[in-house]
């Protein structure tokens, strides 16, 4: 069974819009005027559209409304003179009202005289990580073995063999410290 529910308490928007009022072929509100192009079968309702309206309209220079299954739909469209997808002209009017529409709902276009830029606001996207390539982190092994073969020539064995020592003991250190970090020892035989 469905829920009855009274028309004044539909509020599409989450913030709503201004009240329009109809005056002959123009539908005003306090710094919005718009003119009736079309009003196919009486579709046009200013409760409703003002219940549906957003300031992202304004910035179509038309406004298409149909009804579908007693819901208002709203769709923007621009002059044909505008570089913009061929979708978006309205030229393209009667095809999205046999694609998109009811066949035989009720619709009405209204012109906007005065289209509105709408500032551009910056999209928060979240950086991708770049994947390590396995290939530079070779390249950088290699560099900081050319570097280390810079160093003069003819150092003594022992002085080999103290550096040896020294890089074992700090590998045995930082595994150590690893596997602290996991809570369970390797033990080597």
């Amino acid at each position: 069974m469905k829920k009855e529910i009274s028309p004044e308490l539909y509020n599409y928007n989450k913030f709503p819009g201004p009240s329009f009022a109809r005056v002959g072929d123009k539908v005003v509100s306090e710094n919005i005027e718009l003119d009736v192009l079309e009003d196919y079968k009486e579709a046009f309702d200013q409760t409703i559209f003002g219940q549906r309206f957003s300031q992202l309209m304004l910035k179509f220079d038309y406004i298409v409304g149909d009804w579908g299954n007693d819901q208002l739909r709203l769709k923007g469209f621009y002059k044909d003179e505008r570089s913009v997808k061929s979708d978006l002209k309205i030229s393209r009017l009667d095809d999205y009202l046999t694609e998109f529409c009811n066949f035989g709902c009720a619709y009405f276009v209204l012109e906007n005289p005065n289209p509105q830029e709408m500032p551009v606001e910056p999209e928060d996207k979240p950086r991708r990580k770049r994947k390590r390539n396995r290939n530079n982190t070779n390249k950088k092994k290699e560099r900081s073995f050319t570097v280390k073969n810079d160093k003069p020539s003819n150092p003594t064995n022992k002085q080999h063999k103290k550096e040896r020592s020294q890089k074992r003991d700090r590998k045995k250190n930082n595994r150590e410290i690893q596997e602290a970090k996991r809570g369970f020892v390797i033990r080597q035989k």
